[in-house]
């Protein structure tokens, strides 16, 4: 099993011995750590937990690469790992996220409390890191702003149910002989379908996440409510541009999708302004009528006072 792991105390190897083998639950002559710019000629590689560790600059100081051997009984996930490691090593932890992310990581203090953490590198041939926010307060970086972070949500898997029925019936309407000389129906990159497709997925994922109450956390960046509502301007639009059998299917599933999202919604003209949308999404005299609707419960952070 390995691990990767920041560290934002710059540890030192004793340090990191205890801890491994605490959470491990493995004597400590069983644990080898050593600096990956050292001497390695002295390591112990039959050791239990091999770690190398580099010093890095920035707001983490340290990377720790472990890798367990079979014979330990104790192989945790790297989520418990990591927790288990800040705890005992007595030091903020950050590990990567599953979203395919590169700025995505897991943040555990030492207190064992976990939260999410946008992890960033810089292009210096030597990387300087910097933990440019994280999704809850975490009181050894009380500098670092707090907001939920939209790259994060947009990884998140939601069914789009709707979608899938306009992919499906489109796909019968395209292989039908009137969809064969339907120019509507034409199945690429750049095409009229090809954007229904994608406005439809977007304006459903956020409708069902509203109907869930904002699963999973209950908080949803307002950028990308804005960026749904603009989808559902875009599919207005293509409404009127596709032919009457493509454009009655989009109108049908954007209908049901729009049904849902009057349930979850109220009637509201200044919600823009108050949630800190961008200048240009403040005026909404001219918008399609989702844009005059707020969401009953506000998933969103207040915007921060200028």
């Amino acid at each position: 099993m390995t691990y990767n792991l920041f560290t934002t105390d710059r540890l030192q190897p004793p340090r990191i011995s205890d801890a491994l083998a605490s959470c491990l639950h493995i004597e400590l002559n069983s644990v080898d750590v050593a600096d990956t710019d050292a001497d390695q000629e002295d390591r112990n590689w039959d050791a239990l937990a091999l770690c190398d560790y580099s010093h890095v600059l920035g707001d983490v100081s340290l990377t720790l690469d472990i890798f367990v051997q079979d014979a330990v009984s104790q192989q945790p996930t790297e989520p418990e790992f990591a927790s288990r490691f800040a705890v005992a090593a007595q030091t903020v932890v950050l590990y990567p996220a599953e979203e395919q992310v590169p700025s995505a990581y897991w943040l555990v203090t030492p207190t064992g409390s976990v939260t999410r953490a946008r992890l960033l590198a810089s292009d210096d041939e030597r990387p300087k890191y910097s933990i440019d926010a994280v999704e809850t307060a975490v009181p050894q970086l009380p500098g670092v702003r707090i907001m939920q972070l939209p790259e994060i949500v947009r990884e998140q898997h939601v069914p789009v149910p709707a979608t899938s029925e306009f992919i499906h019936a489109t796909e019968i309407l395209r292989k039908s002989p009137e969809g064969l000389a339907d120019p509507a129906l034409a199945d690429e990159p750049g095409s009229h379908l090809y954007h229904s497709r994608a406005y439809l997925a977007e304006w459903e994922r956020m409708v069902r996440r509203m109907e869930s109450g904002w699963h999973p956390t209950g908080k949803y960046p307002v950028d990308l409510y804005c960026e749904a509502l603009l989808a559902r301007d875009r599919i207005e639009q293509l409404s009127e541009q596709l032919t009457r059998p493509v454009a009655d299917l989009l109108r049908k599933s954007a209908g049901q999708l729009d049904e849902t999202f009057k349930k979850c919604s109220t009637p509201d003209d200044v919600w823009a302004a108050e949630a800190g949308a961008s200048g240009s999404l403040i005026d909404l005299s001219e918008r399609g009528w989702w844009w005059h609707r707020k969401p009953l419960t506000h998933p969103w952070d207040k915007p921060n006072p200028k």
